[in-house]
């Protein structure tokens, strides 16, 4: 109903236990407990109950209600739980509240037009290098980026156990717009590479980072992970300006790492990340052991990962290079040279880079042919280990692997893997016609010349088996093979044998071609093999 008349203000003062019914309008302050009440009136006057109506102050036993916190379990109110020895522990709203904390807290807006620099620096120091409290492990809390560009103008640095959680690539994006790293680690009194670890600092290290992406506008890098141990990416993306076609350009590099002689870096980890658009998307020559790229994905540059290229035996940080560099499970694409480069001066054969290993990947037919498609005459190696102690087992290249309707692969004039090392693929299975007396290709094996193949196989053909290993040399001037085999019973009527298959006039380029032949029983032969090749 509305306000007819005002005639006069009404209220009481007095303890809460002596707080009788209020009029209708009627104040009634409880000045033991700093509460306030308001009367209701009366029900013929409109009220919907007779009684006193608690303003919400300080005081209300309902505002303090608001700003505690019980945790009720998952059931909440319907069954809870008991929380403290007898009966529930009780903690403010502040306390639950800074269990986390977001950038915004500190003045990020994340709104693709302000500049954030100040405030996530801001952030990241008060939480992990603040000189009050950087011993203090309760400091450390998670750093969340909520969903948001953040624009900045300079490299964020990242110190010791920074814990930085965002919504998840392109959703938590920081964007630097400098000439210089989206990223770079610092050590806890904010010393960064060629400082860090002064005066007793504690060095990077227990850093983990997620559903971030790392993008940087302008030709330059990523992340440079710097004196640094035990790092982890995890669903993290890095995103440059490079495009399909471009140039080399040694500063846009993904990922690459910086060491001295005394603080190399070692344990770092990527786990489901995105690395594309960088000249190099990833770039090691400074010492670092125990690397791991795990189910990522690669895309968009001229070089994949460039390892060991300007380590020189000597220089302090560039003394060993790159060691125990592990590809598992990663899809590489759209890479104009080489997918994998273990780069070695002559000055430092056989020191350096080594045991690099490729495991498991997918190399799509768009790398190593200078983005100019399959049958480029400018194609280059898809591995290329300049050092010994490299491996590739059980990867696959598209672009040689996957076969065409007449049985034969998809050809060109480079290797799969140059340099020194060892390529174990993975087990296929063909069928061998019945009478076939013309050599037919079973698989080809492009630029195999000044190499070595050696083919595990098992041959059925009815009730007859054999098993055996085929070793095969080859040369520009031929190739030599042996077969050796045990079968069981009779001849099972299949002769494999290995020639060279010039396939372009260019020397040294020529392809090795193996072939099987099988007299006429009515019975066609299954060949399961696999090829080691050494190369």
């Amino acid at each position: 109903m509305p306000i007819v008349q005002i005639s006069r203000i009404q209220h009481r003062r007095g303890k809460r236990t002596d707080l009788p019914q209020l009029a209708a309008g009627e104040l009634g302050w409880v000045i033991d407990e700093q509460r306030l009440f308001i009367g209701n009136g009366t029900i013929a006057d409109g009220a919907p109950a007779v009684g006193n109506t608690e303003i919400v102050t300080a005081g209300a036993s309902s505002f303090t209600t608001a700003l505690n916190y019980v945790y009720k379990g998952y059931l909440g109110d319907g069954t809870p739980i008991q929380t403290g020895a007898s009966g529930d522990y009780t903690r403010t709203l502040q306390q639950r509240l800074d269990d986390t904390v977001s950038v915004k807290a500190f003045g990020a807006l994340g709104d693709n037009s302000t500049d954030d620099t100040a405030a996530i620096q801001r952030a990241l120091d008060e939480l992990y290098s603040d000189i009050a409290d950087q011993d203090d492990t309760r400091s450390r809390r998670t750093l969340l980026f909520p969903a948001g560009i953040y624009k900045i103008t300079t490299s964020m640095t990242i110190p010791p156990y920074a814990h930085l959680v965002g919504e998840g690539p392109d959703k938590t994006v920081i964007e630097n717009s400098g000439a210089n790293p989206v990223a770079v680690t610092e050590d806890d009194d904010g010393n960064v590479y060629g400082a860090i670890g002064n005066s007793g600092a504690t060095v990077p290290t227990q850093i983990q980072i997620s559903n971030i992406t790392f993008k940087n506008t302008t030709a330059n890098g990523g992340v440079s992970i710097d004196n640094t141990t035990k790092i982890y990416f995890h669903n993290c993306k890095f995103q440059g300006t490079y495009a399909s076609g471009g140039a080399d350009a040694s500063a846009s590099k993904g990922v690459t790492v910086r060491s001295t002689t005394a603080l190399p870096c070692a344990n770092i980890y990527f786990n489901h990340c995105q690395f594309t658009a960088f000249a190099r998307l990833v770039d090691f020559s400074y010492d670092v052991t125990n690397v791991r790229f795990n189910d990522c994905d690669f895309s968009t540059a001229y070089y994949g990962a460039m390892l060991g290229e300007t380590m020189d035996g000597s220089t302090n940080g560039l003394t060993i290079g790159p060691r125990d560099i592990q590809f598992t499970g990663n899809s590489w694409s759209t890479i104009g040279q080489q997918a994998i480069y273990v780069k070695q001066s002559s000055s430092t054969t056989g020191t350096g880079t080594r045991n690099v290993i490729s495991s498991g990947n997918w190399y799509a037919s768009s790398v190593g042919n200078n983005f100019e498609g399959i049958g480029s005459i400018r194609e280059v190696p898809v591995l290329q280990y300049d050092n010994d102690e490299c491996t590739s087992t059980m990867d696959f290249f598209e672009r040689s692997d996957l076969r065409r309707s007449d049985g034969s692969s998809h050809m060109n004039a480079a290797p799969e893997l140059q340099g020194i090392g060892i390529q174990d693929k993975a087990i296929k299975s063909q069928t061998l016609a019945d009478n076939t007396s013309l050599a037919t290709t079973i698989n080809e094996y492009p630029a195999l010349a000044g190499k070595g193949l050696r083919i595990k196989y098992k041959i059925v053909r009815g009730t007859l088996d054999r098993t055996g290993e085929l070793v095969i040399s080859a040369s520009t001037n031929g190739v030599q093979y042996d077969d050796t085999f045990t079968e069981s019973g009779s001849d099972v009527g299949v002769e494999l044998t290995a020639v060279l298959d010039d396939k372009d006039s260019t020397a040294g380029s020529e392809t090795v071609a193996l072939k099987y032949t099988t007299t006429s029983t009515g019975s066609d032969a299954t060949l399961d093999y696999q090829t080691t090749i050494i190369a």
